[in-house]
């Protein structure tokens, strides 16, 4: 009898699942999904979220551009120190000394319009995907009007290291021209001023750094106050839609000047006149190849 009754009850309880399974399975992936909504919402919330104005994502030299940045960094002032010392002497030895005065300025000039050039064609002409430059030049600057911050997180090599890598055959150069004339007063002068663009031109990312930190320090904020950095509310400039001007970053000396010439609208026009096109114009240029 009680094995009767336990067969009855098995084949009531497989004809109830059989009944029930399509819409218990569907009311259990309902629950599940929700459960993992939850879930994936309760990781979220929970991750540490970046500052704004950062990606949050830590960006890997490749191990050969690693070594040349920090090769480089470490050879830049072994260059630099030499060059200026030689130069200066020089003048000092030809009576020439006030022409070393006159190099100062013309170096954080000549740095401020290098620094200019290349971040507005950085901005201006290739894309990531352009060799050698695309990843190492190209790529940073498109990323830092969306992320601006992310150069608050980079140590000292990683700010200055490519700079290093263009600086440090400059200024052997310049130093071994200084070795093969030993009378030129006038060829003093002018490595006295390339060295000191060349050290302008390094030290610029670390300007550049300082204008977007929250709180630099009180010797940097009085360094920007001067204008002999770049500072802050001038570069805000440069970060507001179409992000077309004021692209020198060295202190910004010359972004007034060339804004009001048109400077760079004017290098873009005479450069398509040559063929030259801007990464924009290739883009809108693209569609039209496509549909034809």
């Amino acid at each position: 009898m009680s094995a009767f009754l336990r067969n009855t009850t098995s084949l009531g309880l497989d004809v109830e699942l059989k009944t029930s399974t399509p819409s218990t399975r569907k009311a259990e992936q309902s629950q599940t999904c929700v459960a993992d909504s939850a879930s994936d919402a309760d990781t979220t919330a929970a991750r540490p979220q970046p500052p704004a104005g950062c990606s949050g994502i830590e960006d890997h030299s490749t191990p050969f551009h690693a070594f040349l940045e920090y090769s480089m960094s470490f050879a830049f002032p072994i260059l630099f120190v030499p060059n200026i010392y030689l130069s200066v002497n020089r003048l000092y030895e030809l009576e020439l000394l006030w022409l070393a005065l006159l190099a100062i300025p013309l170096g954080l000039l000549w740095g401020d319009l290098v620094t200019g050039l290349v971040h507005w064609a950085a901005d201006t002409y290739c894309s990531e995907d352009t060799p050698v430059i695309g990843q190492s030049l190209i790529k940073p600057f498109r990323l830092h009007h969306t992320y601006p911050r992310d150069i608050c997180t980079h140590n000292l090599i990683t700010t200055v290291g490519n700079t290093c890598i263009l600086a440090v055959p400059l200024l052997s150069l310049c130093l071994y021209l200084m070795w093969a004339d030993s009378e030129s007063g006038w060829l003093a002068f002018t490595i006295l001023c390339v060295s000191l663009m060349a050290g302008a031109t390094v030290a610029t990312n670390q300007f550049h750094k300082w204008a977007h930190q929250e709180k630099p320090s009180r010797m940097v904020r009085l360094l920007q106050r001067l204008r002999l950095v770049l500072e802050p509310t001038h570069h805000e400039s440069h970060h507001t839609e179409p992000f077309n001007v004021h692209y020198c970053i060295t202190n910004g000396w010359l972004n007034p000047l060339l804004n009001k010439i048109k400077f760079f609208r004017r290098l873009e026009a005479a450069l398509a006149f040559f063929g030259f096109k801007t990464a924009k114009a290739q883009e809108q240029h693209q569609p039209q190849m496509d549909t034809d």
